[in-house]
This record gives C-alpha cells, structure tokens and sequence, in this order.
C-alpha cells in the first residue's frame, strides 16, 4: 500500500487521472491547459501511465476512450520511460488487445522500437500469446518497410 501511495505521490494530477482511468478528469485537465507530454520521476507520461494500467477490469472502453482523447491531443506515443518502454509495448504486456494496438500505431506508435533490454512490442505480444495483435504488429512493420523506411526490425 505504501508503495502505491509513494507511486501516486511522484506524478501531476493528469498522470494520475490517466492511470486510474477518469476520462472525465483527464478531459477537464487537459482542456484547462493540463501538458499531455509531462514526465514524472519515472519517466512516464499520461499515455504511458494508462497503457500501463490496463490490466484487470480498467481495460474496458473508457480507457481505451481515455487513451485515443490523449492521442487526438497530440500525446506522443513514442515516447519512452526510464525502461524504455513505450505504450505500445505496455499495451502489449498487459493484453490490452487489437483495437488498441492498432489505435497507438495508427497515431504514430512505431511497432519496431525496442525497450533497454532489447524487447520490442512484438516481443511482448509473442509473451502475451495475443494473436491478432501480434498480426496487428507484423502487418505495420511490413507497411512500414514497403514504404522504404531502412531500419525496420519484425523481432
């Protein structure tokens, strides 16, 4: 419990409201002038914060609504935290499923970026045994590679 307060304690009241789902709160804060991009000391962002909550019951249509209105206000999904994950590696870790997948890399996420580690979000998906999200990762890697963008790794 201490643990979660103390992770509750390091981030700006957006971060917060993203990460408990509040779409309401996340709306009023960022229409009041709320940074969509801001960091905490983790290097999360808003974006970051909910993909990363997905898990157990939060990972319904409101998050997913919550997560495509920081997109449409220009939330960076390639943005890394200290890990170096990005949200669509989140995404993938905790099975957020397809339709989210694809709404990250129809926003820009680029599916072949990887972690410090070395993981890209194809590697978390293969773990997560997500089919049609690995499909969805395979399929714009391959657009991105047939659009001439040297560099692209699948895994």
């Amino acid at each position: 419990m201490a643990e979660s307060q103390e992770y509750l304690a390091d981030s700006s009241p957006l971060i917060t409201a993203a990460r408990l789902g509040k779409l309401r709160l996340v709306r009023l804060l960022v229409e009041g002038g709320a940074h969509v991009n801001e960091r905490n000391q983790r290097g999360e962002t808003p974006l970051l914060a909910a993909c990363r909550a997905l898990r157990g019951n939060q990972s319904g249509s409101t998050m997913l609504r919550l997560i495509c209105f920081l997109l449409q206000n220009q939330a960076d999904p390639n943005v890394q935290d200290k890990a170096g994950r990005t949200a669509l590696m989140y995404a993938c870790m905790e099975r957020a499923g397809t339709e989210l997948a694809t709404a990250l890399i129809s926003a820009g996420a680029d599916p072949s970026m990887e972690d410090y580690a070395g993981a890209s979000a194809l590697v978390y998906a293969i773990n997560a045994r997500e089919q049609d999200t690995i499909q969805a990762l395979l399929d714009a890697c391959r657009a991105k590679e047939m659009n001439g963008l040297a560099g692209v790794k699948i895994i």
